[in-house]
Formats: structure tokens, sequence, C-alpha cells
């Protein structure tokens, strides 16, 4: 591995830190590392100051970020005519056979196999994402600019906290999820106690590591802070909050808030040259000082969306806890489907171009 301290680019004067790039300016770096960080701490803790507090916030967790961020791939895959028809498998007829396959398994194996396959599946989807934000930080230090150049060491750390993590979580959680029921995997202990001790360890290098680059004055801020903020979120949502749903609501507004941060970026790089004839309104929605707009029109689609299927949940289904529950769940897991084929496929044309 290439050591993090050696962060200087060639010819560089050894103990001078080369500047860094940025994903995407000063500002935007800084508020998609503190902004959801700040927010889901805030949420876990006034929750933990008024338990009243959570209904009210899973409810604002849930419409401004949660359906927005579904919402949000969409941007990505079918806002335009040219995306439609390159995505239309994935954009539709996936998400009609994952709802279905999902719907069925809800009404036949029971509700409680699929509230299980939502909590594993969210986990390693947030972990996913934190993986995907912190290989975009090291790509903006220097070091990260060299083809081929990985930092292992946080890899490694940003895998084994959140799996000890969910290990914490599944054997102190019960069988309950925001009321629903689930069956957790409980790990013997000898396991969990040697998952910890791998995190530990993991976690202490990392920082002797830090701390090293940063008496050799080449110490990234952004990357390092964004390492720490992955950790520690994990470590408050599974390990740190006693009650599982206080938890699940720190790391869910962490991971919609900076998922909705994230596609606003690529889209308004996407558009950086200006208004696409392909694409008009979402060019428009991502050029420079548009951002509320953009965020206005995101959240109306969403509100528009969602509030048409709870009415088709109730008037053509009936309204059943069954029928409604496979439902969003299948919605869930297309996207946990789709999400991670786009960012591939952006990431495979990047490296093709």
């Amino acid at each position: 591995m290439a050591s993090y301290l050696h962060i200087l680019g060639p010819g560089a004067v050894p103990g001078v830190a080369v500047p860094r790039t940025w994903i995407r300016s000063p500002a935007f770096d800084t508020t998609l590392l503190a902004a959801p960080m700040i927010a889901g701490l805030l949420a876990a803790a006034a929750v933990g100051v008024d338990a009243r507090l959570f209904p009210i916030l899973l409810l604002a967790d849930l419409w401004l970020l949660g359906y927005h961020h579904v919402v949000a791939t969409y941007t990505r895959l079918a806002f335009d005519a040219q995306s439609l028809r390159r995505n239309r498998f994935l954009a539709f007829d996936l998400l009609l056979i994952v709802t279905g396959v999902t719907l069925t398994v809800a009404l036949t194996a029971g509700a409680w196999v699929i509230a299980t396959a939502f909590l594993y599946l969210q986990w390693f989807h947030y972990m996913r994402q934190g993986y995907g934000i912190a290989r975009t930080y090291y790509r903006a230090t220097p070091e990260g600019r060299t083809p081929g150049s990985r930092d292992l060491l946080a890899d490694l750390l940003i895998y084994l906290v959140p799996i000890y993590g969910i290990a914490v979580r599944s054997a102190t959680m019960g069988d309950r999820l925001l009321g629903l029921p689930v069956r957790p995997l409980v790990l013997p202990e000898p396991i969990l106690t040697v998952l910890g001790i791998a995190a530990a360890t993991s976690v202490i290098v990392w920082l002797g590591q830090v701390a090293r680059a940063a008496l050799a004055g080449t110490l990234d801020r952004h990357y390092t802070a964004f390492v720490a903020s992955h950790i520690v979120i994990f470590l408050v949502a599974y390990v740190g909050t006693t009650d599982v749903n206080t938890g699940w609501l720190a790391i869910n507004i962490w991971h919609n808030f900076q998922y909705v941060l994230v596609v606003w970026m690529s889209n308004a790089k996407r558009y950086a040259g200006g208004i696409d004839p392909t694409a008009r309104f979402l060019s428009r929605l991502s050029q420079p000082g548009r951002v509320g707009l953009y965020f206005a029109w995101c959240l109306a689609i969403t509100t528009v969306i969602y509030a048409f299927l709870d009415r088709f949940t109730v008037l053509v289904l009936g309204g059943g806890v069954a029928v409604t529950f496979g439902i969003y769940m299948g919605i869930n897991f297309h996207h946990y489907i789709v999400d991670a084929l786009i960012w591939k496929r952006r990431k495979a044309v990047t490296q093709a171009a």
C-alpha cells in the first residue's frame, strides 16, 4: 500500500504538502462532510432527550430526505428521453420485478423475512456509500490523484467498524425494528469479541497513521475527517445507542442527506457546460445558482409520487399493511440494486474516457 504519509507529487519537496483538489469546491466538500453528520447526531440527541420527538423526526427524515433520495436516483436514470431509453429496464421493469417478488415473499413467507432483509441490506447500502464517498475524498488528495493508489488501511476500517457495529446491534436489538418483526443473526460471543478487537485495532493503527501525517504536515483534513465521521456514525448508530430506532434514525439521516448532495453534485458536473438540448429540464435545474430550485422540484416530484402511491395502496389495494409494506420495501430494494449499478457504470464510463 502506498503510505498516506507520502502524499507528495513527483519532485515535491519532502514534508511540504501538495495542495489538494476539491470534490467540487471548499464549501461543498465541507458541507458534504459536516451537514449530514451533524443532522444525524442532533436527531439522535433530540430523541434521547425526548422520545416523543421520534415520530416527528422520522416523518421529516422520510419526506424531506428518504423519499427524496430514492427519487434522486431517477434524475440519473430517466429524467430525459435518452436516459429513459437507455435505462428503461433498470428504471421501471426491474422495479416491477423486485416489488413483485418482495410483495410475494411478504405475503407468503411473512413480513419478518422482508424486514430482516431490510435491516441487513440497508446496513450494507450505508457502508458501501460511505466507502464510495471516502474514495471520492481520497481521490482529491495528492496521493489519491496517482492512478491505482489506495489507502488500504482506511478502506479496511471503513468495512470493519460497520461489520462490528451490525454484529453488536444484532445481538442487542431484540426482535423489532421500527415496529417491524425481525430475526437478527446473533453471532457467538467469541466471534463478536474477535470482530471488536479487529475493528479497534484498525482504528488505533489508522489514528497512528493520521498522527504521523499531521506531524509531517501532509494530512488531508477533509479526507481524514470523512473517514472519522464514518467510524463515529456507525459506532453511534449500531453500538452507542441502546434504542435500535434512535440509532437507525441517526444513520438514515446521515445516509439520505449525503446521497441527495452527491446526486446534485453529479448532475451539476454533468451539465456544467450549460443547457443540454436532450435534457433541458434537468440541465436547467442543475445550473449554478439554482440549487434551491433543484431541490424544490425534486421535493415536489417526491411528494406527488409518494402521495399517489399512498392513495393507490389505500384505494386500489385496500390499504392492507402487508401489501403496503411489501410495495414500499420493494421500492427500497430496487433502489439498492439500481444505485449500485449506476455508480459502477458511471465509474466504468469515466475510466474509459
